[in-house]
């Protein structure tokens, strides 16, 4: 099999794709478009974005069949070579979508490459039909200029590509495995630093796993001149889309740059290969759903932060300071008595990556993240740790490629902590239950000499009456607890305030007057203040460092 990819304009966004596939007389052929990719568990439907699909035999159209949304089939009349040709439209720039434009052709075939029935392990010839002057980035096997070739369509579509003329690129050795940076955009950060830092933290965790089975790993960054966010992984790379590009001058913004690249380099070996078993291979075509997003993503959250202390990048004090964000999100909403870790992972493929409706489910990133550190200091506590439990897990797992389940990561973790019943409770509590992880976590942290620092937020819409408002006085958020959350709805409009203008220096008192705009509609609401505090600040605070803090964080 081989895809010729082209462009016959950039402007237009439109990729043009020719398979040319080899059938036998009478063979039926059935193409199927994936609907999901890999880092994201939710339906897609990446058909949408083709146009003109046709098949060609001897230069005569041949009949096709759409079975359904992103499922095509026809029968080969004779024996011989034939044409599938079709357009994409690249036009979502993220580090899981497509682009094209008149500086770059970047493409993530998960969103443009279709599965053969009974061809799926059979090897694939990628030809660019791109000017000689734009470089490739991709963890491909290259085999000519713009030649590249896949073992097979799930190598293929794990393989992201940028290709362009404006490239910038760097590499750094660990060991026997080279790590290659390639930039697409502005750059406004010191690379000698970075790569020296990059080199640290790539170290650290490949001594936590104890090897690094690839000779090469890719980040390819999209630096982008407006505000952005995203990283995806892959099997022997990573795409991160960042912005605005000046902005990583600033410490608070490269800190976001090194945090996403810490975070995806540990998925090579977490997700990539340590996969649960319902994604072990991937099914493209439907929701897979499973139950372990704790695992694939909380604990990579965590230990993609800490990885980033053990190397000497971030300070404890910047450690800290992401972790009150965290704290801060977590509990400003009340998702977690509501929806387990486990449910909420379940439900990606419903509702996961969108806000959804008030406090119906937890992050696995975030929440996932909290409990996986609460996790991390009780194993401390017993002379082990979440590093090692995530060693036993490549090792039983993922270097030996096969599926795990929830209940053989609580094995391995029973095992290290050397008490069922202990890690039994925790499971049922915070996994499987909704209870508080709060109280747990910060016995956790007091046994590092860290305290936890609970007070008003400073912000009085938000502590004195349960409101968090924008700059321009809709209601973003409504504490359940609250009087206001009996006579506001999220979605109202404050407009004036005991008879002046709603801004954000607007000065408030004990009771409130208040005008809202509520779809159109004016209301008048009278608004009580009480004791209550909603809304709270989440500070840290570091003691003097003992025994297991050092342990914790070497």
């Amino acid at each position: 099999m081989k895809y010729l990819i082209s462009r016959n304009n950039p402007a237009s966004q439109f990729v043009q794709l020719q398979l040319s596939l080899i059938c036998q007389k009478d063979e039926k052929i059935s193409l199927t478009l994936p609907s999901w990719r890999p880092g994201r568990y939710e339906i897609t439907d990446y058909a949408q974005k083709i146009r003109g699909f046709k098949i060609s035999f001897l230069n005569k159209n041949i009949p096709s069949k759409k079975i359904s949304k992103n499922r095509w089939e026809f029968h080969a009349p004779q024996e011989g070579l034939y044409s599938i040709s079709y357009e994409f439209h690249a036009s979502q720039m993220d580090a899981g979508g497509s682009w094209s434009d008149d500086q770059q052709l970047y493409l993530n075939f998960i969103n443009c490459i279709y599965s053969i029935s009974g061809r799926e392990t059979m090897p694939i010839a990628i030809d660019f039909e791109l000017p000689a002057e734009m470089e490739i980035a991709t963890a491909l096997p290259r085999t000519a200029l713009h030649q590249f070739t896949a073992r097979d369509f799930q190598h293929l579509v794990d393989s992201p590509v940028i290709a362009s003329s404006h490239l910038q690129h760097y590499s750094y050795q660990v060991a026997n495995s080279n790590f290659h940076l390639w930039f697409l955009g502005e750059i406004h950060f010191d690379v000698p630093t970075l790569i020296n830092q990059f080199e640290a933290f790539t170290k650290r965790q490949i001594e936590a796993f104890g090897e690094f089975p690839s000779t090469d790993y890719h980040f390819l960054y999209q630096l982008l001149p407006y505000k952005h966010y995203h990283g995806v992984e892959h099997q022997h790379s990573t795409v991160i889309t960042f912005g605005p590009a000046k902005s990583l001058s600033q410490k608070d913004q490269i800190d976001e740059l090194f945090g996403v690249s810490c975070h995806e380099l540990y998925h090579f070996w977490n997700v990539c290969r340590i996969r649960p078993v319902e994604m072990l291979p991937y099914d493209f075509s439907k929701e897979v759903y499973f139950d372990t997003g704790f695992v694939a993503e909380g604990v990579t959250t965590y230990l993609g932060d800490l990885y980033l202390l053990k190397s000497g990048y971030f300070s404890l004090r910047d450690y800290l300071k992401n972790m009150e964000a965290q704290l801060q999100r977590e509990f400003e909403a009340y998702g977690w008595q509501n929806y387990s870790i486990a449910e909420s992972s379940f439900d990606l493929w419903l509702d996961g990556y969108k806000q959804g409706i008030p406090d119906r489910k937890v992050s696995i990133y975030n929440r996932g993240a909290l409990l996986a550190i609460t996790l991390d200091l009780m194993l401390l506590e017993q002379g082990s740790s979440l590093e090692q439990v995530m060693k036993s897990m490549w090792e039983n797992y993922g270097k030996v490629n096969q599926g795990y389940s929830m209940e053989d990561f609580k094995q391995i973790v029973s095992k290290a902590y050397r008490d069922d019943r202990t890690i039994d409770q925790f499971f049922d509590k915070f996994i499987y239950g909704t209870d508080d992880i709060l109280p747990q976590l910060c016995t956790g942290l007091d046994s590092l000499n860290i305290s936890l620092k609970i007070q008003a937020h400073p912000d009085r819409w938000a502590s004195s009456y349960g409101l968090k408002i924008s700059a321009e006085g809709q209601v973003l958020k409504i504490h359940p607890q609250s009087p206001a959350y009996k006579l506001l709805m999220q979605g109202d409009i404050i407009t004036t305030v005991n008879g002046e203008a709603f801004s954000e220096a607007t000065a408030i008192s004990e009771d409130l007057s208040m005008e809202v705009l509520r779809y159109g509609r004016h209301i008048q609401l009278q608004l009580p203040t009480s004791s209550e505090v909603y809304y709270h600040e989440y500070l840290l605070i570091d003691g003097p460092i003992n025994e297991k803090r050092a342990l914790w964080q070497k």
